[in-house]
């Protein structure tokens, strides 16, 4: 579909269309039932004329949580509605790239090589973490294991508070937090 001024018309918001449908920009050709003319004309429109039609706008985008919630267009409120996922969707969401690439510039990272370095139960939990998050990151995540490493490596590493701090803002931003715990 072609706009007259694209740029325009994009600045001037979503606008959800009578039938209710999700927001969308303004279009430049619009027939408003079957057998009616096409209207070439919506673009001109202030924002009241174009809710006299039935278009509902500009809509506000809401924010909301991508690695706990939805946002979902609701046709009967012309809306967004924010929903809660499932616990298979913000496993499916966690990202575990994400997380590995930031983990490994935080000294919290520091210590556990530096643990790994003196002991073997240190080593071993590193070990089998960094392969847990590999086989994650292939999208192979086994929540229950790496749950239980996670638990190891907290009890078994001394961290600091912000080394703690930091793992914790990691898994926060990675969506891990939201199907995992440090306690």
């Amino acid at each position: 579909m072609s706009y007259k001024d694209i740029f325009e018309t994009e600045k001037r918001g979503m606008f959800s269309p009578p039938n209710g449908a999700s927001p969308q920009m303004i279009p430049d050709y619009w027939r408003p039932a079957p057998g009616e003319e096409v209207r070439t004309d919506l673009p001109e429109l202030s924002d009241a004329e174009l809710n006299a039609l039935g278009w509902k706008g500009p809509i506000a985008d809401v924010a909301f949580d991508f690695y706990t919630q939805e946002k979902v267009w609701n046709t009967q409120t012309r809306e967004w509605d924010i929903l809660e996922l499932d616990q298979f969707n913000k496993e499916k969401r966690v990202n575990y790239q994400k997380f590995w690439d930031e983990l490994i510039n935080t000294s919290a990272y520091a210590t556990i090589k530096a643990s790994a370095s003196q002991s073997l139960l240190a080593n071993t939990l590193a070990t089998e973490f960094i392969a847990l998050l590999t086989d994650a990151k292939n999208g192979r995540a086994n929540v229950t294991k790496i749950q239980e490493e996670l638990l190891e490596i907290i009890q078994n590493i001394p961290f600091t508070p912000e080394e703690l701090e930091e793992i914790e803002n990691v898994l926060s931003e990675s969506g891990m937090l939201a199907v995992y715990t440090l306690s």
